[in-house]
This record gives structure tokens, C-alpha cells and sequence, in this order.
């Protein structure tokens, strides 16, 4: 698996086969990321198997997806209302 890990084009090879390509790309990198972790070669720097555990329970709940998304929305919605304020000062 680690060869897979330096080209982000074969990541979704990594992916279970089953799941035929229905799963956020998000949520993909987010899974290899732990998965990078827990394949260090020094001992050490790997993370406790909780706090694995704990990183994808997170994950298979959807809701790092959701929050992004409302961050995403919410910047988004914050540059309209600077772009509206910038207009209307213009238009003065």
C-alpha cells in the first residue's frame, strides 16, 4: 500500500472495491491519512489504536463532511455580503 501513498491518482485503488466509488473524496483522504499514520516506521510516531478507532468512528458518522460543507458555506456566504458592500459603496 505505501507506493499508492505518493500518487493521489491511485488512492481510490485503496478503497474497498465493494463500494464501487460511492464515497465522498473527502472522506477517502481523510481514511488514508490515519491509515499513513499507522505505517510509520518508527514505532513511536504511530498513533494509539484509540485514537485511530476514535478518527474513523468520526469519520463513518458523516459529519466532518457536513461541517466542512457548512464552513464552505458559510465563507461563501460571507464573500457575497463583502461583495454587495463593496457594490453598494461603489454605487455612493
Amino acid at each position: 500500500a505505501e507506493p499508492l501513498f505518493k500518487d493521489k491518482k491511485k488512492f481510490h485503488l485503496m478503497a474497498d472495491p465493494l463500494m464501487e466509488g460511492n464515497y465522498p473524496e473527502k472522506a477517502l483522504y481523510q481514511a488514508l491519512a490515519i491509515a499513513a499514520m499507522c505505517l510509520q516506521e518508527e514505532a513511536t510516531t504511530r498513533p494509539l489504536i484509540s485514537d485511530v478507532v476514535t478518527a474513523l468512528e468520526y469519520l463513518s458518522t458523516g459529519k466532518c463532511q457536513t461541517e466542512e460543507e457548512d464552513e464552505d458555506d458559510e465563507n461563501e456566504n460571507e464573500n457575497e455580503n463583502k461583495n454587495e458592500n463593496e457594490n453598494k459603496n461603489e454605487e455612493e
